[in-house]
């Protein structure tokens, strides 16, 4: 047997290693490179015996690098060291060891391999089977072998985590399936799931049990599936019924976890991609609380929770202010949560070293429970926010405010002097100004925030440069430039001036201010801390509290780390303040100065342009040193050295840091954030908790239960008002009110109360008694426009060459820009015809005319400065435009209009105005004006039926209105904007006028007002509304064109508050756009409006329960709903809305047929009536039956 000895090392190579044979001193320089490349103290080198028959590899034999020399001789010109540097990497590596002998390099083949295999006696001795993973852990008999594939089919033998888990893997089946299925059973330990098709369901069924009663995980024990093939075809509407919110919530738990504040549109977006359902938005609201709940813990329990949490907080942060404010239910220790106020130790301690300022604001809580927080912000030696106190409190109110400024006091600070900026809130007014609060003067000082105030002085005054000229006066520093900016103001409105100055003039003007806000504007502090808390206002009681104490210590540990890092690199200020500090050094070395009195430290400056172009120069300062006063008013405002200071101190050798006030030093930076956050115990070791146990009040609840469910703005469901984030109303009810839109030459603050309630999904206004919308025969009859015929004609490109053809004049550069030409030009070169023009010059003048009245009346742009040109071409032959259907265009355009100046971001709206304004004049009776006729009225024989300034059968309808004086709605004393808005939301159904036209008002019109017939509306032309089929609403339908025909019944009826089509309507549309209930310093009708349809809401549900009762219920719990039922009646008589009752306080077909069975027999039993009497009660109760069913399922 013959036998060879082999000496083998790993080669390393890109990616794995190579054997390599050392077999030579060549092999050996190899190996002596591939150590110093690696800085390897070792190699791998092994032996290999090798025989005929057997190959024995002998272990490894590691070798030091010295055994190795004692192989190789290594000479200098062999192996030079700076050529085999061990930092050799890639490509070099590669060229080093190209110079090495390449027969050394060596890959093993596989030849004996395949001679081995192909030696097999049958080939099945070759066949090596895969590894059965199942087999392997077969052994593992607490797990399952089968697995289940994510929406595949199940199998018998599949084990899921929980019950929860299989049903979620039932419902994802189901729903990508398009498949539906009912819980047949569902016990702790058992349940079955079979197929909910209606009405025919398949045999499809799956039942899971729990075999080990000491785990959760549940097995399929039967399943027959896939579903029939009678089960496949038809489509699930759109909301698919086994989507459920919580199967929904674990879907978007990854989501909402990521994102606290995850808008429930993109749940709803989620949902519509996974699966192509789009579910409601209630139902995705639901699902994301609930997610929120699953992360955060519960939300009720959280507020039994936060008294827990409140303890712990204080054991491990001693010096942590809690204060509580709750109100006892029954139990004595059992109290139903109001508010909470907390201030950490660290905060409290830090204040003492900054700025005496706190700016405080509120902002609203999201989720299940409403609710505000409020905080009260500083201002640290950097110029960066300090937070100082917190609050949860109900809402903003007198006595919530009150509350939190009275904790702020007795329990955080007691200094004096403090400033307090804010907006105009009613409840912080009364609050700084309660006596004995210590928030008076001289205790504290109250200032505005300019940005408030300029806002209201805007939405008040409705001019964008009123409100630019109170910003930049209140903004100035010397007396003298302010009192030219408030002459100025005066000048341009003379209320406006007068209102800013009722506020206060030291509240809101910086230069006598006094130094009390030291140059602090507005509360844009603690509004930016609200933002920082913006996500976490989604989060239950318990986790926001939680996430504030982490934020808040986030941030001290980054500021403390920061000032301690300059007060190392011995910088004297924080980074901020030292930059003002160089800037205002700069601008005094171009200073003069001029000393008065050295002693006194009295100097004159005057201000030289230097280097700088952003002043004028040449101006006089007088600065005191000894009163640390300038005449600009700089120093004082901001108790640090301005630039006339500097140079003063420049010229005199004096140190200007002894005129920095020392909050603005980094030692006071330090100081603020030097009190330490100490980590939170583990809840186990938090101290037992003896107070009252904490519920969440009732009343402030979101969801489908509470009152404001009932009374909310709306919709309650989104499927139709699918742009609602977007539309004004939302931006009001959310607080930002930008006021009146701008137009011109209307009634702007009602023209906007209407845009408020446009919705571009339906091209219709969503008032408060229905939906209704301007249509052709409104233009037609209001403006005599023709509806037939095209609506669009041929267009050119070559503007200025057409309006030469056309009208036989040229316009300048400046005239006609694109295709937009200026009015004026219009009214200067066609204001009056000569006096002997040929035909030609005639048609000229009157396309002239034309276009003037298109952009005046038809076509306005929102300038009312131009005209598009692109109507020229329809004027080239006069004979054919009455071929065009005009009145189409104009509606058109009053629609783009409409739907674009109603989004939110819109401040001004164009179009055909008059049209709205004359079809609102004609349709809403609570804001007719007052009609009165023109001076000379036109002769014309018998009366005026329509007016003396209309022309009979030669003027169009909207003519009555010629001459009018406008009128607020009446009740109300407020603004005229917010009067408009309560007036549609305080609207009663005979303040509409639903019918068309009569005909008899025709005769008075000319033939253009009538004679074209065309398909309208249902409810405004005699038609009853029936509830629509669903639609796509989305934007994108702006750019296409369709048309519609209405189908409905004829029923001139009114339609009462529980008909079918209004019960459907109330939950799709806007129903309140003014925030009534947040406006603590107003009252407006619109409250009103809510309390009645509370009240209709309550006497509803009380009719209901009473028809509903059985005989055995007890007769006193009968007469107390009936109690309720009739006082609401009698309040919503008291204040007029008793119209929301009108169903209920008339008779009905049951009650009648009833009433004349009384009157035949006088205590005859029914049996006697008429056979036709039976009948007709037996339907009537059935129908009464169906409808209590509706009202059920729209509730």
């Amino acid at each position: 047997m013959s036998s060879q000895l082999n000496v083998k090392m790993k080669f390393p190579s890109s990616g794995c290693f190579k054997v390599v044979p050392l077999n030579c001193e060549g092999s050996f320089k190899a190996l002596w490179a591939s150590v110093r490349h690696s800085n390897a103290p070792s190699m791998d080198i092994f032996v290999e015996v090798s025989t005929s028959q057997i190959v024995t590899p002998t272990p490894t034999i590691p070798l030091r690098l010295d055994d190795v020399a004692q192989f190789v001789s290594l000479e200098a010109n062999d192996i030079n060291e700076g050529e085999f540097d061990g930092n050799l990497e890639g490509d070099e590596f590669d060229e080093e060891f190209a110079t090495l002998d390449e027969n050394l390099i060596v890959i093993e083949e596989d030849g004996d391999d395949d001679l081995v295999f192909a030696s097999a006696p049958i080939v099945e001795f070759n066949k090596v089977d895969p590894l059965d993973e199942d087999e392997l852990n077969s052994w593992k008999t607490w797990e399952s072998m089968v697995r289940y594939e994510k929406g595949k089919e199940f199998a018998v033998g599949q084990v899921f985590t929980n019950k929860a888990s299989i049903s979620d893997e039932v419902t994802f089946y189901s729903v990508q399936a398009n498949q539906f299925f009912k819980v047949a059973e569902s016990k702790p330990d058992t349940v079955t799931y079979k197929c909910g098709r209606s009405p025919s369901p398949c045999n499809w069924r799956l039942r899971a049990t729990r075999k080990d009663p000491y785990s959760q995980a549940f097995t399929i024990v039967t399943y027959k599936g896939p579903h029939d093939s009678s089960c496949v075809g038809d489509m699930v509407p759109r909301d698919h019924f086994n989507l459920k919110r919580a199967f929904i919530s674990h879907l978007i738990r990854n989501y909402v976890e990521g994102d606290w504040g995850y808008k429930v549109m993109s749940v709803v977006e989620v949902i519509l991609d996974k699966f192509g359902y789009k579910i409601s938005y209630a139902k995705a609201w639901n699902a994301k609380q609930r997610a929120i709940g699953d992360i955060f813990g519960d939300w009720d329990a959280s507020y039994e929770m936060l008294p827990r949490f409140m303890q712990g907080l204080k054991e491990s942060n001693p010096g942590t202010v809690v204060q509580w404010s709750t109100t006892p239910i029954g139990d004595s220790n059992v109290h139903t949560f109001k508010r909470v106020f907390w201030a950490f130790k660290p905060c409290i301690e830090g204040f003492e070293h900054c700025r005496p300022v706190l700016t405080i604001d509120g902002t609203h809580l999201y989720g299940k429970f409403k609710g505000t927080i409020l905080t009260a912000m500083s201002i640290d030696a950097n110029n960066q926010i300090f937070p100082v106190a917190f609050a949860i409190v109900e809402s903003e109110n007198n006595d919530s405010w009150s509350w939190f400024m009275a904790c702020i006091r007795l329990f955080v600070t007691k200094r004096s002097g403090l400033c307090v900026i804010s907006d105009r809130h009613a409840g912080i007014m009364n609050a700084m100004s309660e006596v004995g609060s210590g928030w008076e003067e001289p205790h504290a000082f109250h200032r505005i925030c300019i940005r408030h105030l300029a806002s209201n002085v805007n939405t008040r005054y409705k001019n964008v440069k009123v409100k630019n000229m109170f910003g930049s006066t209140a903004m100035q520093f010397q007396e003298k430039k302010f009192d030219i900016g408030f002459a100025r103001l005066g000048e341009m409105d003379r209320d406006a001036q007068h209102y800013v100055a009722d506020v206060g003039i030291e509240k809101w003007s910086i230069c006598h201010d006094g130094g009390h806000r030291y140059g602090i504007l507005t509360t844009n502090l603690a509004e930016a801390f609200n933002n920082v808390l913006k996500g976490a206002r989604f989060l239950p009681i318990t986790a926001l509290v939680q996430c504030i104490f982490f934020r808040v210590n986030a941030y001290f540990v980054e500021r403390r780390e920061e000032a301690r890092k300059r007060l190392l690199q011995g910088q004297h200020y924080s980074s901020k303040i030292t930059h003002l500090l160089e800037e205002n050094c700069k601008k005094g070395a171009y200073h003069k100065v001029v000393s008065f009195d050295h002693v006194g430290g009295l100097y004159q400056v005057t201000t030289r342009r230097g280097s700088r172009n952003v002043s004028r120069g040449s101006h006089l300062h007088t600065v005191d040193l000894s009163k640390r006063t300038c005449t600009c008013n700089k120093f004082q405002t901001y108790k640090y050295p301005c630039s006339h200071v500097y140079a003063v101190c420049k010229k005199m050798k004096l140190n200007a840091s002894q005129f920095v006030e020392i909050s603005y030093t980094t030692g006071e930076h330090l100081a603020s954030y030097a009190s330490k956050f100490h980590p939170l115990k583990d809840e186990a070791y938090w101290g037992h908790y003896n107070g009252p146990r904490i519920v969440c009040d009732e009343g402030k609840r979101r969801g489908k239960g509470s009152m404001e469910y009932r009374l909310q703005p709306g919709p309650v469901n989104p499927e139709v008002l699918t742009q609602q984030e977007t539309h004004r109303s939302k931006a009001i009810w959310d607080g930002d009110d930008k006021g009146s839109l701008r137009c011109l030459k209307f009634n702007v603050d009602f023209i906007t109360a209407l845009v408020e309630r446009w919705r571009p999904e339906t091209h219709t206004f969503h008032l408060t008694v229905g939906e209704a919308t301007v249509t052709l025969q409104d233009v037609q009859v209001l403006l005599g426009l023709r509806i037939r015929g095209d609506v669009t004609g041929s267009s050119a490109c070559n503007w200025r060459a057409l309006i030469y053809e056309l009208l036989g004049q040229t316009p300048g550069e400046e005239d006609l820009k694109g295709a937009s030409l200026r009015i004026g030009w219009l009214t200067e070169n066609f204001s009056g015809l000569p006096e002997q023009v040929n035909e030609q010059v005639l048609h000229q003048y009157v396309r002239a005319y034309l276009l003037i009245l298109m952009a005046t009346v038809m076509f306005p742009d929102k300038s009312g400065n131009n005209i598009q040109v692109v109507y020229l071409p329809l004027l080239r032959d006069l004979d054919a435009i009455d071929d065009f259907s005009w009145g189409s265009a104009v509606l058109a355009t009053l629609y783009r209009n409409l739907c674009r100046s109603s989004n939110m971001k819109a401040r001004d709206i164009g179009g055909p105005l008059i049209l709205l304004q004359l079809w609102a004049w004609e349709r809403i009776t609570i804001t007719r004006p007052i009609v009165t006729g023109p001076e000379n009225p036109p002769l014309i024989q018998g009366p005026y039926p329509l007016g003396s300034q209309h022309q009979l059968r030669v003027d169009s309808l909207g003519r009555r209105w010629l001459s009018v004086h406008r009128r607020r709605p009446q009740g109300t004393t407020i603004t005229p904007l917010l009067g408009y808005r309560d007036a549609l939301d305080n609207m009663r159904p005979d303040q509409f006028v639903w019918q068309p036209y009569p005909q008899a008002i025709f005769s008075f019109l000319p033939e253009a007002c009538y004679n074209d017939s065309g398909e309208w509306v249902a409810r405004q032309f005699g038609w009853k509304q029936n509830i629509p089929e669903p639609a796509d609403t989305e934007p994108k339908l702006h750019k296409r064109r369709y048309q519609f025909r209405f189908l409905g019944v004829e029923d001139n009826s009114d339609m009462g508050y529980n008909d079918p089509y209004m019960v459907w309507y109330r939950d799709r549309t806007r129903r309140f756009i003014s925030p009534t209930f947040q406006q603590a310093y107003q009252a407006p009708l619109g409250a009103t409006a809510y309390l009645a349809h509370g009240f209709a809401e309550v006497h509803r549900t009380c009719n209901t329960e009473i028809q509903a009762m059985p005989q055995e219920v007890p007769p006193h719990y009968r007469n107390i709903m009936s109690n309720i039922r009739d006082n609401t009646s009698q309040s919503l008589e008291h204040v007029g809305y008793s119209h929301l009752l009108q169903q209920f306080h008339q008779p009905t077909q049951e009650t009648q047929v009833e009433e004349q069975h009384e009157e035949r027999g006088n205590g005859s039993t029914m049996q006697e009536s008429t056979a036709e009497d039976n009948e007709t009660l037996q339907v009537f109760r059935r129908r009464s039956k169906a409808h209590q069913y509706f009202n059920v399922a729209n509730q």
